[in-house]
Formats: C-alpha cells, structure tokens, sequence
C-alpha cells in the first residue's frame, strides 16, 4: 500500500508583490525578514495589524521576480485591502494571484521523489525552495518529507497523472491533522485581529525576526516577547463530539467558561477531532476542559512538537 499522498490545497491562495520596491515595502509590514528570502529559501511570516494582531499568517517564496504569500484563499482579500493602504506609496504592484496558480500537498515516504521527478530535485530543509518557469515547490518538514507545490492551471491535470503514479490521493483533511499535530496552523477570517503572534506560537515556528527592524505592530509584538507576560498561547488537542468543531468554537474549563478557542480544526475519524487553540495557560495546565455547551465533549491534550521560551510567559530576572 502506497504510503505517499497528495491533496489539492483549492482552500488556499496567495498575494503577491512585483516592482523594485516590491522587498523593501514588504519588509516594513510583515514579522519575518524578507531580505533572507531567495528563490531557494522561503520565510515563514505574519501580517499584524497596528496594534500587534495577526491579520493573517503566511508562507512567504519568490518565484521569478515576483514574492508570493501563501495563505487560506479566505483571508486573501483582508490582506490585499490592508497593504493596498501602504503599497500606493512603492514603485510596487499588489495582486490577487490565487487564480494564477494550483496548489497541492504532498507528504510521505515517496514524496521527495515525487517532487525530484518533477524538479530534478527536492527542498531538503524548511521552506526551502525549487521552481522553474511555471511552477515551485518547497519544503514544511524535511524530516517527514512535506511539501507545498504549485503550477499554472494549465499543468494541473498533467501535474496529477504524475502524482497519481507515486502516492494516493488523500481528503485535505489529512493533511490539516498533519499540519495541526505539527503545531502548525493559518489564520483564517473568523480568528483575524484576534491573537498577537504568540499566542498562536508563531515566534516559536520561526515566523518572527526579532532582530530586522520595524515592522507594522513591531513594538507589541516585541514587548509581549521581552516582557514575559503571555497568558495564553496556542495548544494541540483531540476531542470526540457528535458535532462539527468548528473554527473559533470556545473551550471552557470547569472552574471557569471562555478559557479559549478553536483556532483550526480537522475530523480524524468518528466524531473525533484534531484541533489547534488558543487557551489560557493556566486552566490548560490545571483544569479540565470542554467545548461550550458540550459538558460531555472533554478535551485531551497533547504536547508540542517544538520549544516555547519559558521567558515569554514570565520574564526570568538576571
């Protein structure tokens, strides 16, 4: 049985930037310092409002002359009508270019291969990145073989025959599990404006440049990161329940409601749910927790993947 499997990403789409200043306008927005990103090697990044809130979180690759956002198809016209705001005063052009492009996921013991037979080779760390004329790909997780690939729609159906001959096709809520057990999730509509970019662990996953300068929401984002009082920040977990989960669902504890939210979910099997959130630290380490309204849907968490500074939560004092 095969154990390779792609999924088209149709939920997903991108903003892109061309000019002479397309970089440098960019880099004045975004977390993520877009001076390190190379036809190569991509960035991880968030779009944060003035007051430090994530409008929405992205990859970040160049293809060509052209640097592109990859993020939920949902989100695209929030950020393109945020930085249209900015980008009048750039010799740079901002477009919607979810159209421009297919997109798919690709995971598994053959997926290094499936993606050499299409480039001749194959990202061999995160986010690094390959391409040619009508398509890129790059790397989520180098050690489980994970990759984001795209091509021009015009390659899509071409593109799947060569899929199908090395893995399976698989529900794109496979890959959300495997995106959701990694830590890993993408700010969508419901949550936007909602978290600074700790609280969903971003700083954690490499999404944040603590040392490139200004940014848009700059100053929160490093005072919540150097003063050491996050109270709440992105959790895994699992939970039966006989209804959807749905994004931005609240979680409550027994002792107290409203101790957090969905921030991205996946069914995985019967009434059974894989799920990122958001939730006071406190209640998550000490309380049992349950969707609202749901008393009889308990929740079980699981531990990250990654390391989070224990300074961010309470500032150790030297």
């Amino acid at each position: 049985m095969k154990q390779t499997y792609f999924c088209p990403l149709d939920h997903f789409g991108s903003v892109s930037l061309t000019g002479q200043d397309a970089q440098t306008f960019l880099q004045g927005q975004i977390t993520c310092d877009v001076n390190k990103v190379t036809p190569s090697q991509g960035q991880a990044g968030a779009y944060c409002t003035p007051k430090g809130n994530v409008i929405a979180n992205f990859d970040l690759v160049a293809h060509a002359d052209t640097l592109l956002l990859h993020m939920p198809l949902s989100i695209v016209p929030s950020v393109q009508q945020a930085l249209a705001k900015y980008i009048v005063f750039s010799k740079a052009e901002l477009h919607d270019s979810s159209a421009t492009w297919c997109r798919f996921a690709i995971w598994g013991d053959a997926a290094t291969k499936c993606i050499t037979e299409a480039f001749g080779s194959a990202p061999n760390s995160y986010l690094g990145s390959i391409q040619n004329e009508s398509s890129l790909a790059w790397g989520m997780q180098s050690e489980t073989s994970e990759f984001i690939a795209y091509c021009r729609p015009e390659d899509k159906a071409q593109v799947i025959r060569l899929l199908e001959q090395r893995a399976s096709l698989a529900e794109v809520n496979a890959w959300e599990t495997l995106q959701i057990d990694q830590g890993l999730m993408y700010v969508t509509p419901d949550i936007s404006d909602s978290y600074v970019p700790q609280m969903l662990n971003l700083q954690a996953t490499g999404a944040i440049d603590f040392k490139k300068g200004c940014y848009t929401g700059q100053e929160i984002v490093a005072r919540m990161q150097y003063l050491g009082k996050l109270k709440r920040h992105l959790f895994i977990g699992q939970v039966h329940s006989s209804q959807a989960v749905m994004v931005g669902q609240q979680i409550d504890a027994n002792k107290r409601k409203n101790v957090g939210r969905i921030t991205s979910a996946a069914p995985n099997g019967e009434h059974t749910y894989r799920f990122t959130a958001v939730i006071n630290r406190t209640e998550a380490q000490a309380e049992e927790l349950h969707l609202h309204e749901q008393d009889k849907s308990i929740i079980s968490l699981s531990p990250l993947p990654y390391e989070i500074d224990p300074q961010v939560f309470e500032r150790i004092k030297l």
